[in-house]
Formats: structure tokens, sequence, C-alpha cells
């Protein structure tokens, strides 16, 4: 059966009948709420703002419905059902002026009541369906406004740029055009830069809607590292011509601090490219409320920002123009005496042109980068960006052999691998050549074999791969480096691991001192009694054979014991470099780690309890470590159990502690329960940080929870932990049950 998700208010003062109205109408509505008088309704009313209202016509005042006529003043819509065992005429004429949705006449019907509901529940729906439908409307119509103001603004900066150019008067102008369109808190230009072979990037031009988010006198801005973060990455994200945008608190962490720093809490930041380099980025910060940029914003502000780039290259081409401009006429005259020879060789080089026109027709549409023709080992055509590439005039190129150079290749093995080359199958190598009063330059080169005049020849299509040449072997060493670091920084952490784990031991040691005394004493007690009965015996002529083995062998018993115990915190104590790993059962080392604790918790008044597994179970892995993490626990027990008796003043006297073993399916779990202090809630989250103690600091260094965490996580185990403040704690070690396969 449907529900209808509104608001029901019942007006009823016979509790009889609101109890079936009540049962009725909450099968078919999600909230029935109820009032006994029109008082209450009325406060019910303000409270909750009930879709429907259903009253009996009694309980509303004699002098006229004045409870209906609150609500009115309130919301016209609120749709009111009257019920009345009256069927006279007035009583549904003033109903009707009342505003009233539906009459019942009781006894009620409930059929008649669910379908009066339901008419009513969908008209409600259908109203507010319509006014959401009409509230998106205005929403996109708000939206479209502020793109087609956006996109104006933007066409109004092109203008801008393609007019007047890239100054600075005409860039503040284009960024306040672009801050206000996007009602943006700030709009900023980003220009990158080199200095002392390190790559920064620093605010060039900057527009604020009011002064507290002015960053103009932020020198920190100026001059930012791309080795910084979140510069980095954000660099790398540009570089591919891609924009970041999105709200800040969306960001990673070391973004977002940077961000929320100069008080941004959302941003698009698009790249602005110059003759196909990354020349810096066209910011918008906002700095009140989170926006949302619509794909087609963001490309609109990444044609504005292509425009810039291109405003900036014509205006460094028209600088170079001036400059070249400035020394013609004293290239002129250096030139003047060659002219001659010069207009020659151009008429001469023109008819050559013509000849071979077609040919460097094929050439060019087959080219993306230089091109050289080779034949009879010489170099016959160039294109104008292997000119470029080569850093030579043509006149200094044609004619003479390519090797010569390539410094990276001898001519012998040069001349060796064109004779190899076969048609119709294109050679990739590197080279490196040689550039007039500059620095060598690397080469890719691609070489296939054609026909040229009916000749074999050989043509080259060649591509400046100086800078990846360069960054690979800078990568390459980097590499190498940064691999030594690595194995150098683990070795030093592994031995740093070790001494806190073997530190952690002898802290343990130390708390276990006396207990170790009272376990090692009373075998001593009973080897010095023993013996002075073998003597008294002696004396009294009561010695024989029986008696002396009988008494030997209790006295070894002892001995056997306190080997035992001594040879057990010597290997326990003892520093591991290489742990062996090997089989474990579960409650035999659950004993040996009793050899250690167990008078120690018992002279301190604790009730100890220790429960063992029914069956032998096993697990994998260092014996001595998994012991230290049980007596690491019995200890943060015992503490527990003491601070619990300090804070009552001594009032505290059953102190008790749990140790049990127990198997479930294919783990092993170890829980260790004491009715201590317990752990607060605000720091439970902090127990496994290393060095994180509640402590004093001569009570303990915060290692063993630390410790003791590596140590099971190592195991393929867990460490669970429970608390309640000042009732309890247990904290339960889950480890897999060992298999053969894991040897």
């Amino acid at each position: 059966m449907e529900k209808y998700k509104i608001i029901l208010l019942i007006v009823e003062k016979d509790k009889s009948i609101l109890d079936c109205l009540v049962k009725a109408t909450s099968k078919h509505i999600t909230n029935v709420i109820v009032a006994k008088n029109s008082s209450v309704a009325y406060q019910l009313y303000l409270k909750n703002r009930p879709d429907i209202i259903l009253t009996d016509f009694s309980t509303l005042p004699k002098t006229g419905g004045s409870f209906i006529e609150q609500i009115r003043k309130h919301e016209k819509k609120t749709r009111i059902i009257i019920m009345s065992s009256k069927v006279e005429p007035e009583f549904f004429i003033k109903s009707i002026e009342y505003g009233v949705k539906g009459f019942l006449i009781k006894p009620i019907v409930e059929t008649q009541l669910a379908q009066l509901l339901s008419q009513q529940a969908k008209a409600i729906q259908l109203e507010k369906d319509f006014e959401t439908e009409e509230l998106k409307r205005l929403e996109a119509e708000n939206e479209r406004d502020l793109n087609d103001q956006i996109l104006k603004t933007l066409s109004q900066a092109v203008a801008l740029f393609y007019r007047y150019g890239v100054s600075p008067t005409n860039i503040n102008k284009i960024l306040k055009l672009i801050g206000k369109a996007t009602k943006s808190s700030r709009v900023n230009i980003f220009k990158n830069f080199n200095e002392d072979d390190e790559s920064f990037t620093g605010l060039f031009y900057t527009w604020a809607s009011k002064k507290i988010y002015d960053i103009s006198d932020n020198e920190l801005l100026k001059k930012i590292p791309f080795s910084m973060e979140p510069f980095s990455h954000w660099g790398s994200v540009m570089k591919k011509g891609k924009s970041i945008v999105g709200n800040v608190t969306n960001f990673a962490t070391y973004e977002r601090k940077m961000l929320e720093e100069n008080s941004v809490k959302s941003i698009l930041s698009v790249p602005i490219s110059v003759d196909g380099k990354w020349w810096g980025f066209l910011s918008l910060d906002n700095c009140e409320v989170e926006k949302v940029w619509t794909r087609a914003e963001v490309m609109a502000f990444e044609t504005v920002a292509y425009n810039l780039g291109a405003a900036i290259y014509r205006l460094r081409v028209e600088r170079e123009m001036i400059h070249v401009n400035e020394s013609l006429e004293s290239r002129v005259r250096e030139r003047t005496a060659a002219l001659e020879d010069e207009i020659a060789e151009r008429m001469l080089t023109e008819e050559m042109l013509k000849d071979s026109e077609e040919k460097y027709r094929m050439i060019y549409e087959n080219s993306i980068n230089g091109i050289v023709l080779i034949q009879h080992n010489k170099v016959l055509l160039v294109s104008p960006s292997m000119i470029d590439i080569m850093e030579r005039s043509p006149k200094l190129l044609i004619g003479e052999f390519f090797g010569s150079y390539i410094v990276s290749k001898t001519p012998k093995e040069i001349r060796k691998e064109l004779l190899s080359f076969q048609e119709n199958e294109p050679q990739s190598t590197r080279i490196e050549i040689t550039i007039p009063n500059k620095e060598n330059k690397w080469l890719e080169l691609k070489t296939k074999k054609i026909s040229w005049d009916d000749q074999p020849a050989f043509l080259i299509f060649a591509k400046d791969i100086s800078l990846q040449v360069t960054a690979e072997s800078e990568l390459k060493l980097l590499n190498k480096n940064l691999e030594k670091r690595i194995i150098k920084e683990v070795k030093q952490v592994n031995k740093q691991q070790q001494l806190l784990i073997q530190k952690s031991k002898l802290e343990s040691l130390g708390e276990l001192l006396a207990g170790l005394a009272h376990e090692i004493n009373q075998p001593l007690l009973g080897i010095s009694m023993g013996l002075d009965n073998i003597l008294m015996s002696a004396q009294e002529d009561t010695f024989n054979k029986s008696y002396v083995n009988k008494k030997v062998e209790v006295l070894f018993k002892d001995i056997d014991r306190i080997k035992k115990i001594i040879e057990h915190v010597r290997t326990f104590s003892r520093g591991q470099k290489n742990i062996r790993k090997e089989k474990i059962e579960i409650n035999a080392l659950i004993r040996n780690a009793l050899l250690l604790t167990n008078k120690m918790l018992q002279e301190q008044s604790i009730s100890f309890k220790v429960g063992y597994s029914k069956n032998e179970v096993y697990v994998w892995g260092n014996p001595y470590r998994l012991e230290q993490v049980i007596l690491n626990l019995l200890s943060n027990a015992k503490h527990a159990v003491n601070e619990k008796e300090i804070t009552l003043n001594n009032k505290y006297s059953n102190k008790e502690i749990l140790l049990e073993s127990s198997q479930v399916s294919d783990s092993v779990f170890i829980k260790v329960k004491d009715n201590g202090i317990g752990i607060p809630k605000d720091i439970i989250s902090n127990i496994f940080d290393p060095f994180f103690t509640t402590r004093s600091v001569e009570k303990g260094t915060g290692l063993g929870l630390s410790i003791s965490y590596g140590i099971i996580k190592e195991m393929r185990g867990k460490l669970h932990v429970k608390s309640i403040e000042k009732e309890e704690t247990v904290v339960t070690i889950e480890l897999p049950i060992y298999k053969s396969s894991e040897i």
C-alpha cells in the first residue's frame, strides 16, 4: 500500500475516535500528529506546518473558525478537512467560507477517509512538483543569464586583447571585467620563470573585489618554486593543457592548506601557452562562497587564456621586429660589400628551386621535422626546419658530407649504416651533432632509402631531442642515487625497529623483576630445606638410601625449575638480529609468559584468572615477540587496575585481570580483560601511535602498544581494543591458525 510522505494533523477531543482515526490514517500517511483541542492544535501547526488538517467542527470556537482563520493568516495553501455529525446546510456553508478542501460526516467510513486523503495528498504532491520545476526553471534562467553575461564579458576581453595588446592598464581592465562578470573575489595572472636553474611561478597581475582579498603585496606569491606543493602537481597538470577547477574542500590536504591561507573557497586555474610552451596561468578565486563552474564556463575561460597567450606572443614578436629593424641599418652596411654576390647566388638558387619544385613539394608534404636528402654521401637538399636545427646556412650544408657534423659516430660507421638500409624499411637512430659556438645537440633520425633521379638516395627526417636526452640522463642519475638512499634508509629503519623492540623487552623485564625473584626464591627455599632435612637425618642416624633418593629427586626438580626460568628470561631478553619464525602452541606460550608475571600480579592483590583453549592451537611466528606482546598487555592491565585503585582512594578492592585463549574458525584469539580505569573515547584512536602514553615519564615511554601492533601485523594478525572509561578494557589479539604451507 502506497504511503504519502506528508504531515497530517488530527484535531479530535474524543480519545476513542482519535485512536481510530490515527490507526486508519497511518496506513496512508507517513507522519500523523494529534491534538485534543484547537489551542494545542495551533501550537502543533506552528511547530510542524502540516500539509493537511483533519478537525472536528465541534472543536472550533463558537465565535466562528478562529483556529482556521489563524492558520489562514500564516498559510493559504494548508488543506483542511472538516468532520461533523451535523448535516445542516450551515455546516457546509461555514466550511466553504473557511477554505475547507473536504467534508466527512460522522460516523466516518474508512474508505471515504482514505479516498479523500489520497486525493488531497496527490494534489499536494502535484503542487510541490510544480513548485520544484518552477524553481529549477528560474535557476536555469539565472544560470543562462549569468553565462550570457560571462560570454559577453569574455568577448569584450578578447576584443581588448586584439585591439590594445598586452599592457598593465589593459590587463587590469580585463581582469576587472572578468571578476565582476563572474562575481569572483579575485582574478590573478601567474607567470613562470627560471632562476639559478630552478623553475618558479609568480603573481604577475591581480585584481580584487575587496581590499581584504588583495594579495598584490604578498611577496611569497611572487616567487613560488615548482618543487613546493601544490605547484609541483599543478605544474604537471597544466603542462598538459588541463585546468585546475573545484571547491577547496575537495582538494588534497597539501593543496587545501595553501589555498585556505589565502582565503580561497573555490578556484578555476586555466593554463596560458605562448608559442606552444606553458607560460603561466589565469586564476579565478572565490573567497566568500563555493562556486560550481560549468564545462561551458571553463571552456570559455580557456579561450580567454588562449587569446591572452596569442596576444603575449604577438607582443614578443613585435618587440623582436623592433629590435631587428633597429639593427637593420648596421646589418645592411655590413652586408653591402657582399650584396652583389648574394643577389647572384639568390638568382642561381631561384633557378634551382624552379627546377626542383615538384621534388621539394613531395619532401615537404611528408615532413613534420627537419629533412635532409643525401646522395653519394653528400647533402643535396635541406628543409628550412633542418636549417634551424643545424643553425647553419644552406651553402654550408649542401654539397657537404652529413657525417662531418656528427660527433657520436665515425664517418666509417655512418657509411656502413647507410649501405645496410633497405628500401621501404625506415631505420631509426640517435646522433649527437656540433653547433657553431654553442652546445652540441642530440637528434633522432628516421632514414628511408629512396630513388632520386634514378639513383639511390637517403631521405632523413630529423627531430631535436636534446631536452629529452638531458632529462633522461638526469633521471637516470636521480634514480640511481634515490635507490641507494632508499636501501640505506630501509636498513636504518629496520635497525631502529629492532632497538625499539629490544627496549620494550627490557622495560617489561624491569617491571617483572620482583615477580622473577619470587619465582626463583621459592624453589631455592625448597632446595635449602631439603638439604637441611638430609643433614639432620645423617646426624640422627636415620639416614637411608631411599630417603636420600627421594629428597634428591625433589631437589633436582626445583633446580630444573630455576634453570627453565633463567633460560627463558635469557632467551626472551636477547636481542635477535635474525628473527627466527616457528610453529607456536598458544597455550604453552601463555604458560611461559606466566612464569615471568604470575607472582607479580598475585602480590599486588590482583585476582588473576587464566583460561586456555580446549584444543592445542598453533600459529606461525616468533614466540618471544608474541610473548612480549602478551606481557605488555598484562602490564597495561596491571597499571589500569592500580590506577583505578588510586583514583578511588584505595576503596577499590576487586582488582581483576582475565587472560584466555580460544579458537574460532581459522583464527586464534588471545584476550586480556581488566576492570581498571579504562580509556577515554577521545584518545582511543591514538593508543597505537609511537610514544603516545597517558602515564608520567617515569612510568612508561608509550612504545609498548605501538610495538605490539607492529609485531601482530607482521604475523598477519589484528589487534582489537574495546574500552568503557572507568569500567573496563578488553584487548584481543587475532592471529591466523598455522598452516603447513606457511613454512
